[in-house]
């Protein structure tokens, strides 16, 4: 009898575990290589049972099968095995292609089981990089920097057709990823340095700044690849036409063949850098000694044609070099960079933007306990360039006759809620408020800053309707008239906060007085000219508006008007006044204050017809006060016309 205990069984378990991935450690993925038998290095993997071999594919495709895991050496490659370290290091005995490869390993056990490394890619480079020149300005070239005799022997003329024309573009083909230095020798001036990357599709162009005309302008490149190869192409000669008014042909005759000898030597180390941005660490030093005869030009016309960007050109340039060195070289960088070059095409642009912003926040600045969006509709009625300018209503400081810029004035019912709100401009103006229909209603001057309501009793010489603190309006005693309304000041004029300064001068620059345009215009149109962009325009054309608009509003008033002040006792007037003037006809008000100097006014612009003015003041002395006031309707009939004002102390 045979029992269970005394019988035994052999069994085999399958593998079923695959063996770790390999991980590999160079080429690193995405590096360039100038070596065509690279070095491919990874970390072991490892099994449960036993790993049997490596499988090495390139490009997706089986390169090297059966790598056994010790040293070998072959007529496909070497193998070299660190077992300290658990490194395994494969280089090729035969050339790879010059291309981007990929590469993986795949291990192997004894039970035909794999795993997979990721898959890197790299790129091999062993040639001189690719360049040739294909457009210089509007003049097409195919000159190469592996064909030297592709190099023109005399300078190529360009822009020939177009008089205005500069600032050529070169379009250049060559090897993807490689970075062009270019040098631009212009005698008489600094080198020009611009350092640019070829794109992944062979194409590489650089739009050059204003160059002088009818002068040898060369061009040297220097292209080093990702592997740190460099080709060079250097002594192409261009020239800018120069052309003349009348249009006529211009005779150029060379006294010689230009003999420069600026050769740019690349000097330094070869440092191959893996990356997508690739700045090689090649240091160029091009000589800088030139000698080139200038060509005789005998035109037959007499005036050259020199467009205005070009004058401005010349004329910043003139700037800069009054500057000293140092500043000077900062400058002619900044110029230079891609940075400006950008920049240039907005800067106007965001100039005007940046201006209308900084007013507004500084404006809001000042109520920004009471925000809400109609405050900020306000404020943005008050930014509005002089178009929409309040002029019936009046807010003034009443002991120095001075107009109070930037108040709150507050429309309050009969409840004493504020209903509606206004913010006087620069000349201390407002429109009417939505005064409620029916009902009774007040006005109230909200300043916490500097102006301060003054008492309750009201001047002699202050009408009805001219209001005063707690002036009760209605329908019954308020018939559209202006409203003008009195504060005192607490403290002098030189005495505000600085930011209720900036404030002021702001709402000033706000309502462009002539300086402000013109010298706006100017830098806008200098720009348009310089840096010829949409935007540029856009800016010039805002600034135009401006001032036709101002110039439209001053001759649609063809009359001068001034007010001339005859004072008892045949004293001159030299101070301010309030002035109320009106149509006779229509309740078009302007209500301004107006400095005499010598008892006569500033230029007021109006039309013709029948008016109404109004005029008074209030001085101080240490004894009492004295009162003056005078109106007077009177008709313009004269391009210029005085109204002699008779004002008496009281």
């Amino acid at each position: 009898m045979v029992f269970a205990e005394d019988v035994s069984v052999s069994a085999t378990i399958p593998d079923s575990e695959p063996p770790s991935a390999p991980i590999l450690i160079s080429p690193a993925d995405g590096e360039y290589s100038g070596d065509a038998t690279p070095t491919f290095s990874w970390y072991e993997s490892t099994d449960n049972i036993a790993l049997s071999h490596y499988v090495f594919y390139l490009d997706g495709n089986i390169f090297y099968n059966n790598i056994p895991l010790v040293n070998a050496d072959n007529s496909y490659y070497t193998l070299t095995y660190d077992s300290l370290n658990g490194i395994y290091s494969l280089t090729p005995k035969s050339n790879l292609t010059d291309a981007t490869h990929t590469w993986q390993i795949v291990a192997v056990d004894y039970a035909n089981l794999t795993n997979g490394s990721d898959i890197w890619d790299f790129t091999i480079d062993t040639l001189t990089p690719s360049f040739v020149l294909k457009k210089i300005g509007d003049t097409d070239v195919n000159i190469s920097a592996a064909d030297p005799g592709s190099i023109p022997s005399s300078p190529i003329v360009i822009f020939q057709n177009d008089a205005t024309a500069n600032e050529p573009l070169l379009v250049a083909n060559g090897e993807k990823n490689a970075t062009v230095n270019l040098f631009v020798v212009i005698p008489n001036d600094p080198i020009q340095n611009f350092v640019k990357t070829i794109d992944a599709n062979g194409y590489w162009e650089l739009k050059l700044g204003i160059l002088p005309r009818d002068t040898d302008i060369r061009l040297d490149f220097v292209v080093i690849d990702a592997v740190g190869h460099v080709t060079v192409l250097e002594k192409v000669y261009f020239r800018i036409s120069l052309q003349y008014w009348p249009t006529a042909t211009s005779t150029i005759t060379s006294t010689s063949t230009p003999t420069p000898t600026a050769t740019p030597t690349p000097t330094g180390s070869k440092t191959p850098t893996p990356s997508g941005s690739i700045k090689p660490s090649t240091t160029i030093k091009p000589s800088t000694t030139l000698t080139i005869k200038p060509p005789t030009i005998s035109p037959t016309g007499i005036i050259p044609i020199i467009p205005p960007k070009e004058i401005i050109h010349e004329v910043s340039d003139e700037l800069v070099e009054k500057l000293p060195s140092s500043a000077a070289d900062t400058i002619r960088a900044f110029l230079n960079s891609s940075l400006w070059n950008g920049l240039s095409l907005i800067f106007p642009l965001l100039c005007l933007l940046l201006f209308y912003v900084m007013s507004f926040f500084l404006l809001l600045s000042k109520f920004f306990l009471d925000f809400s969006f109609a405050l900020i509709k306000k404020i943005l009625l008050l930014m509005i360039p002089p178009f929409f300018k309040a002029k019936k209503n009046l807010v003034f400081e009443y002991r120095d006759t001075l107009a109070s810029p930037l108040v709150k004035v507050e429309l309050l019912n009969q409840d004493g809620k504020v209903i509606d709100f206004a913010i006087t401009n620069f000349e201390g103006n407002f429109n009417d408020l939505n005064y409620p229909d029916k009902k009774e209603w007040q006005l109230r001057v909200q300043d916490d800053n500097f102006y301060y309501p003054i008492g309750d009793k009201k001047p002699a010489q202050l009408e009805f309707w001219h209001f005063y603190q707690g002036q009760i309006f209605s329908e019954k005693n308020y018939q559209n008239q202006a409203i003008l309304i009195p504060t005192l000041k607490a403290a002098g004029q030189a005495k505000l906060p600085f930011l209720e300064r900036m404030r002021i001068f702001a709402l000033y620059l706000l309502d462009y007085p002539i300086w402000f345009a013109l010298g706006s215009l100017f830098v806008a149109l200098v720009f348009a000219m310089r840096y010829q962009s949409i935007y540029n325009n856009i800016t010039l054309g805002f600034y135009v508006f401006i001032l036709l608009y101002k110039l439209f509003k001053l001759i649609s008033k063809k009359v001068k008007l001034f007010l001339s002040a005859e004072l008892t006792g045949g004293q001159q007037l030299t101070d301010n006044l309030v002035v109320l003037l009106s149509p006779t006809d229509s309740t078009n008000f302007m209500s301004m204050i107006m400095p005499f100097e010598f008892s006569k006014s500033k230029e007021i612009k109006q039309v013709y017809g029948d008016f109404e003015v109004t005029a008074f003041s209030k001085i101080y002395s240490l004894e009492n006060e004295e009162k003056m006031i005078d109106h007077k309707s009177f008709k313009l009939t004269q391009k210029e016309q005085e109204v002699v004002l008779s004002i008496k102390r009281n």
